[in-house]
């Protein structure tokens, strides 16, 4: 047949077929397959890592390829193919993946990960073990860039494994008063290799002086909004990604009929006025329960219209958010028993797990029962936000924020996959956001974000299909990392080593801990 002997002459030289968009129809496969079990043609390979029998999820509409064999080698995807027209001899290792499906590695695209880098053990194998593959640092120095820059030269060598640092900015912008220190901190910023701005902080003319600059010096700007630059005029002036929703009252503000009020009055100093100490970082709702009263004009003033319009802006300018509802919701709901008691704390060292606690008890505490139902219902209109941007063109990207209180390594983007979940976005809607998006943000698309020919062998294999619910994103059979095969097993033996090295560990004097110069 005609079919077959285009098929041969294919395998012959080597010319690989590859999935994509257009080539995910069941019955093409199966044709193709026929057609190789016809002519009695396969291609042998020899080397490498194949991945026999798994259905391969299209990242970007969600289509699954039942029946396809894998073939990895030297960190790359070098082929997909239908499982019948592969054999595997020589050296190559064959992973039967039969019933399994395998998606992108994922990516957690807001960390400060890179601030345990040295101490042991890292947050490597959590992140692994949890299948990320991939994460954007949001902590920053000169020491930090370097770090980064080593730590993926000995990942691509194979001398380590741990996520990919894919971009990491360098010192935050903190409390700049002036434009021209603005520019002055930015172009430092440049020289020192940063990949991006993150601003936390800074007076209106500062702000807005920043995005001059990193535009002039190709730098896109990341981080909370200020209180005195509406959410619409940073995104007019190239503001790149927003983080937490804009953190503190955020963009609910710019969706409120009050909240130009509420701008003013806390631009006039009527807020709680609070130094940026470790514990504030670690949870600032406690120290800002005087300020419930704003945030609950916010929410009784909502005004969808308002929202939609800002949705609006976002799309049209391609202003990124990555919302990080679980470090939202862990902050305003901090005193939620589900986190005091979260099993998976054995994977967090005895002094963190005691701070963590002791700010819980603090909450409960400090925070009055009114004030803790109007930042429960803050956290509530904050989710709401999050799908009527994405229903509406917003980008957006998944990330935990770990670093923050309650934030366990790994496992707290999968609690941020089932907060986007619960929010009301679909599981497809999710795994791009931990996947495709983040590629697209990067301009990394022609090697990472889906599973295809040409693409980095990052990858997770899933015991269950992930189109069907974000739990099954956690149903982690194997992960590959730059082309290597880590299974289950070492996945397991990799949490426990956390546990135990963690169990030994003595408590330290919490004191010592939240020196100022400490970033958790």
């Amino acid at each position: 047949m005609a079919a077959s002997a285009t098929l041969k002459k294919k395998m012959k030289t080597k010319t690989y077929f590859s999935l994509t968009p257009t080539v995910v129809a069941a019955a093409l496969l199966a044709g193709l397959a026929g057609c190789a079990h016809d002519s009695g043609t396969v291609l042998e390979v020899t080397k490498g890592v194949v991945i026999q029998n798994v259905t391969v999820v299209d990242t970007r509409d969600g289509s699954l390829a039942p029946g396809m064999s894998i073939v990895i080698d030297g960190g790359k995807i070098a082929q997909i193919a239908p499982a019948a027209t592969i054999r595997v001899g020589g050296s190559a290792q064959a992973i039967d993946a039969t019933g399994k499906f395998v998606v992108p590695g994922f990516l957690d695209m807001h960390t400060h990960a890179m601030t345990a880098a040295g101490k042991q053990p890292t947050h490597w194998p959590l992140l692994l073990a949890n299948g990320i593959t991939g994460i954007r640092e949001m902590a920053g120095s000169a020491e930090l860039i370097q770090q980064a820059r080593r730590l993926n030269a000995d990942i691509a060598a194979g001398r380590i494994d741990a996520p990919e640092v894919l971009q990491l900015p360098g010192p935050l912008l903190l409390g700049v008063a002036t434009p021209a220190q603005a520019v002055s901190q930015v172009q430092q910023q440049k020289a020192l290799g940063a990949d991006f701005i993150k601003f936390i902080a800074g007076s209106r003319d500062a702000t807005l002086a920043t995005l001059v600059e990193a535009k002039k010096q190709g730098l896109g700007v990341s981080g909370h909004l200020v209180p005195s630059v509406s959410a619409t005029e940073a995104s007019q002036a190239g503001w790149r990604s927003i983080e937490h929703l804009g953190a503190g009252l955020g963009l609910p503000l710019d969706c409120a009929t009050d909240g130009e009020n509420v701008r003013r009055a806390m631009l006039n100093g009527e807020g709680v006025k609070v130094p940026f100490t470790p514990l504030f970082i670690l949870n600032p709702i406690i120290f800002i329960a005087k300020d419930a009263p704003f945030y609950q004009r916010v929410v009784d003033s909502y005004s969808e219209d308002k929202c939609l319009a800002l949705a609006q802006v976002f799309a049209q300018n391609q202003t990124w958010q990555v919302p990080t509802l679980i470090r939202i919701r862990t902050m305003q709901i901090s005193n939620d028993p589900a986190y005091r008691s979260d099993p998976n704390l054995i994977y967090v060292d005895k002094t963190t797990q005691a701070l963590w606690q002791k700010l819980g008890r603090q909450f409960a505490s400090d925070v009055p029962p009114s004030a803790a139902a109007t930042f429960s219902q803050y956290y509530g209109l904050q989710a709401k936000l999050t799908l009527l941007f994405k229903r509406n063109g917003v980008k957006m990207m998944a990330g935990s924020d770990l670093g923050g209180g309650w934030v366990i390594p790994g496992f707290a983007l999968h609690q941020e996959f089932r907060l986007l979940a619960e929010a009301g976005l679909s599981p497809l809607e999710v795994l791009q956001m931990t996947t495709l998006n983040g590629a697209e943000f990067l301009q990394r698309q022609a090697t990472m974000g889906s599973v295809e020919a040409g693409k980095n062998a990052d990858l997770v294999l899933l015991e269950a299909n992930p189109i069907d619910s974000v739990a099954n994103f956690g149903k982690i059979a194997a992960v590959v990392l730059k082309g290597r095969y880590l299974p289950k097993a070492a996945l397991e033996k990799m949490k426990n080593d956390v546990a135990e090295s963690y169990k030994n560990q003595p408590l330290k004097d919490l004191s010592a801990v939240l020196d100022p110069n400490h970033r958790h």
